[in-house]
């Protein structure tokens, strides 16, 4: 009885993969997307608003359990990546773009386990073994990055914020791949690449993204973490520690101020009863002065009277 179960069961997972992966590669239709690549990817298979996506989900899932090693792995999850770019297209063009806003962020959350995967890739087996994944990401991003311009650049200013960060979020890891793996001066080439298609937009636009990729390369001035790769620290946090020791110099000299008015005020208490000290030692003395004064007087008169 268990064995007939562990057949059915192996019978049952080996169709949901065949399934599965069968849904992932029916295009969406005959004139979908026309001629728009990414690497090997021409369409984005079904999209999120389909009552099949799910299939789709489990075959990706399937299919990385299946993967021999990181290496495998990351392929596929850049597969998957240029499929989501590709979905992401067709769904501003088909006018869903709250749904595009959701998909955005799965695109870039995609991405980022793109570039984790091969980061340990990297980081086990050295950087030989990762240079031509990272050659291939580099190059599919540059692609991904031409095909959500061109989406920005049509789509209504309330649906842009979620490709506006779903761009500004991919570069950032993309770059830190880049630069993780071959040093400064690739990732300067890598962004120059950036900047030429952003170049290629109109001026609105073009200035809207170049402001965000400014901000997040350090191009406003501020230095990069060339070590790790990782983002640069905001305007924003340069101003925040800013305040911050402005707050501590303005408490430091407030601290101050009380501690010097607590001194005068028990100095002020201490006069009064040193003055008093004082007097009451002179008023003694005077007494003193006049009690012998009346001494001799008595031992004068006395003496008259013998």
């Amino acid at each position: 009885m268990a064995k007939l179960s562990q057949i059915i069961f192996s019978t049952l997972l080996t169709a949901v993969t065949i399934l599965s992966i069968l849904y992932t590669s029916i295009p969406v239709s005959a004139n979908s997307l026309d001629d728009t690549a990414i690497g090997d990817v021409t369409d984005p298979g079904i999209l999120p608003d389909s009552g099949f996506y799910f299939m789709k989900s489990w075959g990706r899932n399937l299919q990385l359990m299946f993967a021999g090693n990181d290496t495998e792995q990351a392929r596929l999850m850049l597969k998957y990546a240029n499929e989501d770019a590709l979905a992401l297209q067709k769904m501003y063009e088909l006018g869903k773009y709250d749904l595009g806003a959701k998909h955005a962020e799965q695109y870039a959350l995609q991405l980022q386990n793109t570039v984790q995967t091969v980061d340990r890739v990297r980081t086990s087996q050295g950087n030989s073994a990762s240079e031509e994944l990272v050659g291939k990401l580099e190059q599919n991003y540059l692609r991904q990055q031409e095909v959500l311009l061109s989406v920005l650049e049509k789509a209504p200013d309330a649906a842009q914020n979620g490709l506006l960060n779903a761009i500004e979020n991919s570069n950032k890891h993309v770059a830190a791949m880049v630069m993780a793996q071959n040093g400064e001066q690739a990732l300067q080439q890598y962004q120059e690449q950036l900047n030429q298609q952003v170049k290629n937009m109109g001026q609105e636009t073009k200035t809207m993204v170049q402001q965000r990729i400014e901000v997040m390369h350090g191009q406003d001035g501020q230095s990069s973490n060339a070590n790790s790769g990782q983002g640069v620290m905001t305007q924003t946090q340069t101003q925040t520690q800013a305040q911050t020791q402005t707050q501590n110099q303005t408490q430091t000299q407030q601290q101050t101020q009380t501690q010097t008015q607590t001194q005068t005020s028990t100095q002020n208490m201490q006069q009064p009863g040193q003055q008093s000290g004082q007097q009451n030692m002179q008023n003694q003395g005077t007494g003193q002065s006049t009690g012998q004064g009346g001494a001799n007087q008595g031992a004068g008169n006395k003496q008259q009277g013998k």
